[in-house]
């Protein structure tokens, strides 16, 4: 049951420390998303974990409500003040195979998995997760409410953009740099003119019409066409690695495979 509350001028820590005297006295973390909509790219939750007492970051809101400068200025002082936070992604291929609500609920157990101790209670912007077995909190606008779900929402949206703008130096004909993999006009039309590549959601409206196997990354086929001449396996696994975080998934995947199955210098195939 998803719970509405009166909306504050500005986020605040009163919700998370209530909370946590109503579930006996343990430790609030909020957790938070970014991505559920677009039609490429990852889903990513974060959980965040603030004192009650101590310092807190400073001019904390929704991340809507704030531009990408102020982003990343609260960004740095989340990571740096928060008791603990986590940062969970689920790639397009999880939620292509799961469903977006379900690959969401991944990506925030995969960021409440990384804060130790563990949480004892959550509150969460509308999301219930059915994994995790703590009280809940489900808020309606909890991100405008709560001051730990607000800053999640900060680490989830950052982090997303960071990854898209790395996915857009592979992809630039669909303008991630921009419209972040969201379905703006641009994007539709960068989907028909050059179909879906490894990033797309291809269940989603507006993709889910192309049956054809995704277009790969150039680096993909640069870095493939170098295991393929022979190159020594190390060193094309020294090529490979640092292109890990910005190539899709997949891409990377297969290339690992491809590394695996080639030979070392030296050595026959038999």
């Amino acid at each position: 049951m998803y719970v509405r509350q009166r909306i504050p001028v500005r986020p605040s820590i009163r919700v998370d420390r209530e909370f946590g005297l109503q579930c006996g006295g343990v430790v609030v973390a909020g957790v938070d998303e970014a991505g559920r909509g677009p039609l490429a790219g990852p889903v990513v939750a974060a959980a965040v974990v603030l004192s009650l007492d101590g310092r807190r970051p400073l001019g904390l809101r929704d991340s809507k409500q704030l531009n990408a400068k102020e982003r990343e200025r609260a960004f740095r002082q989340i990571v740096r003040l928060a008791v603990g936070y986590g940062i969970g992604v689920s790639t397009a291929q999880e939620i292509d195979l799961v469903n977006i609500l379900e690959a969401t609920r991944l990506a925030a157990s995969r960021a409440l998995a990384q804060i130790s101790p563990p949480p004892g209670a959550l509150v969460t912007d509308a999301l219930d997760l059915p994994r995790e077995a703590v009280p809940q909190l489900p808020l309606v606008k909890g991100d405008q409410i709560s001051a730990s779900i607000a800053a999640a929402s900060i680490l989830a949206k950052v982090t997303r953009d960071r990854m898209m703008q790395a996915y857009a130096e592979e992809f630039p004909e669909y303008n991630w740099a921009s419209n972040k993999g969201y379905p703006t006009e641009d994007h539709y039309a960068a989907i028909g003119e050059h179909g879906p590549c490894t990033l797309h959601r291809l269940s989603f409206r507006g993709v889910d019409f192309f049956h054809a196997e995704p277009r790969r990354s150039p680096s993909f086929h640069r870095l493939c066409a170098r295991i393929e001449s022979g190159c020594p396996r190390e060193e094309a696994r020294l090529e490979v690695e640092p292109f890990a975080a910005r190539l899709p998934p997949p891409d990377y995947e297969e290339l690992m495979r491809l590394l695996s199955l080639s030979q070392p210098r030296g050595q026959d195939t038999p």
